[in-house]
Formats: structure tokens, sequence, C-alpha cells
């Protein structure tokens, strides 16, 4: 037996690139002469609670002042597209997992806290990886009112696909999303990248330092993983 549908649930369940997202920030702050600077460990904080949808206005709210929040938010988002231009690598063992699921006939879905122009560009900027492997549903942060780890997201895909949470895996890169597909009860594996590499993953989540397919599906199944080699 298989999955009907596998869903990545966050753009940095396919490819590192949280450190281009805190750079993107902190361009967009330059170009509109807000005089901050985000440095590695402020960003994981801003983005450990997930939540919002905005994270300058929460570090606005932070601080006590005023800012544009939504202007800083569109420039980010527009560099962040434009740095993914050259390309960036997919994580360890995603190509294979998306390989394995066209063959196989699984259905791959992504969600995701970002807007379109970022998704798109990271879909681009990782086609040669993914061997042209599209994706077959992205529920985006335009689509819901509330991000992970509320599972409104997680939700309406299942809806979308019409499946049911038993049908499906998740595959999660941080704890706040990984809450969002449990809240769902979607089966759920947590990959965690650089932004969750020393949080905690809930049981009964096991952690997968690369993802394969025997991972996908044994958390499908909801039997213990393998320890890690």
């Amino acid at each position: 037996m298989k999955p009907h549908a596998v869903i990545f649930g966050g753009i940095g369940s396919l490819a590192e690139c949280a450190d281009l997202d805190r750079a993107a920030w902190n361009a967009a702050f330059r170009t509109h002469g807000v005089p901050w600077e985000w440095s590695w460990d402020v960003y994981v904080e801003l983005m450990r609670p997930g939540g919002d949808r905005q994270l300058a206005a929460r570090f606005a709210d932070h601080l006590g002042v005023v800012v544009d929040a939504d202007r800083l938010d569109a420039t980010h988002q527009r560099i962040f597209a434009a740095r993914l231009t050259d390309g960036i690598p997919l994580r360890p063992g995603v190509g294979e997992v998306l390989k394995w699921a066209a063959k196989a006939g699984v259905a791959l879905a992504l969600v995701s806290r970002s807007e379109t122009g970022p998704v798109r560009a990271l879909l681009k900027a990782t086609a040669r990886g993914r061997a042209g492997i599209p994706f077959d549903l992205a529920v985006l942060r335009g689509d819901v009112t509330r991000m992970a780890p509320d599972p409104e997201a997680m939700m309406l895909a299942l809806t979308e696909m019409t499946l049911t949470p038993d049908q499906c895996v998740a595959i999660v890169d941080t704890p706040s999303t990984a809450t969002a597909a449990c809240a769902a009860g979607i089966p759920c594996l947590g990959y965690p990248g650089l932004l969750a590499q020393d949080a905690q993953f809930d049981d009964p989540i096991t952690q997968t330092p690369i993802l394969r397919v025997e991972t996908v599906l044994e958390a499908w199944r909801g039997l213990p993983l393998a320890a890690a080699e």
C-alpha cells in the first residue's frame, strides 16, 4: 500500500533557504531606511512560534515602533524571489521522494506560509533538481486566514484533494508545521532544517536527517522509524 498524497509543509522542507530569506529581510530594511539588521538568532526566534503572517509587524510591536510592515514584506518577497534566480539545491532525499511519488501515482502538495511570488521562484529554481515534477496542489498564505501551528492550511489541502488525513503523510521542517499537520490528523515526518536544528518534535513524530522513501512510508503507516544512520 502507499499513501494517496505527500504534503510538503513549507518551502524549507524542499530547500534550505532560511538564511536567504533572512538576508532578503535585511535587504528590504536597507531599501526602506529601516534601521534593523536581523541576526540569525533573532530571525530564528521570530520564526519559531509561527502563527502570524507578518514578521516585520510583530518585530515592530515588540520594539514599540511603527513601520509600513506590508511594504517591507512585499519588498522582502521580491528580493527573496530575485535571489533564487541562480538556483538552489533540494535538500537531501527530496528529489528521490518526488520521483517515487510521480512514478507511484502519489499526489504532491505544498503547504506554505509564503506568497505566490517566492513559491513560484523556488519551484523554478529547483526545477532541474525536481526533474520537472510538478506539485498537484499548493496552499499558500493568501489561501488562508491562519498560519501554522493552526491546521487551517493542512485541512484545506485535504479538502482540495478530497482525501482523508490517513490517506496522506506530511513532511515538515519545523515543530509549528508539525503541530498543524498533527492537528489535522495527518501522519507526520519531521525533517528539521536549520531553523529547527535545536528543536524537538513532539511524540510520536520522529526526525530523520535525510529524507528517504522508506521513512515516508513508515511515517504514514505509523510505524517506529529506524534509527538514523
